[in-house]
């Protein structure tokens, strides 16, 4: 049986303790060289972030857009997301499933999927159904066994791979870019990991992970 999450916590921390999650979120930093390529490959409108979490990313990505919906399926999730960027007038939340949008065909002119988990091929549909002609889908997720993803307990990279090969039968095109884990301090470092991936205290011995991810865009015609 495939082991959600790959063996970690993290949908259990989603409805437990999401400032826990949220402290984890804002320890992901993209690296530049991601940023600037994420708004090269982004068409400027109205953004759909899918799984949106605490909204973090989706609060610093959208000063490039003029209007923006966060959307993910934990309630616990969203409620946080409206607490901490509620006063951003840009940001819409919608509490759905990726498999099932609640907006209107081709109404998105960008949708940012970040380390999401859904029913893929569903979920796809989806996105593809609600992306205006010429706008673009943004994939980011893990591609590869690094310093971060050992830490889970049943990290599987052919599961990985089958994923990542279906947005490329989709039409999708691939990148390599690399995103940096970074806490305050060894203690943050160790009360979050250890909490959301589920691995003992004594593993974790570093401040920065440094996350291989693969970027996967899409252009629809």
């Amino acid at each position: 049986m495939t082991k959600r999450g790959f063996g970690t916590n993290f949908h259990k921390v989603y409805g437990s303790n999401p400032e826990s999650y949220n402290k984890f979120s804002s320890a992901e930093y993209f690296s530049p060289k991601l940023y600037k390529r994420i708004h090269e490959l982004s068409s400027p409108g109205v953004l759909l972030d899918v799984a949106c979490g605490t909204g973090h990313k989706i609060n610093l990505l959208s000063k490039s857009f003029e209007k923006v919906f966060a959307l993910d399926y934990s309630a616990p999730l969203l409620t946080l997301a409206r607490q901490k960027y509620g006063r951003n007038k840009k940001l819409n939340f919608l509490w759905s499933t990726a498999a099932h949008i609640p907006l209107l065909d081709e109404s998105i002119d960008t949708i940012v999927v970040t380390w999401g988990s859904f029913p893929l091929s569903r979920t796809l549909r989806e996105m593809k159904r609600v992306l205006k002609s010429g706008g673009s889908i943004l994939r980011i997720g893990a591609c590869v066994e690094d310093e971060f993803t050992t830490l889970f307990p049943s990290f599987d990279i052919k599961r990985i791979n089958r994923i990542n090969r279906t947005f490329i039968s989709q039409g999708f095109t691939i990148e390599h870019h690399e995103v940096a884990i970074r806490f305050k301090n060894l203690k943050e470092a160790k009360e979050i990991l250890t909490e959301i991936i589920g691995v003992p205290k004594q593993m974790i011995n570093k401040t920065v992970f440094k996350h291989k991810v693969i970027l996967c865009y899409y252009k629809k015609v």
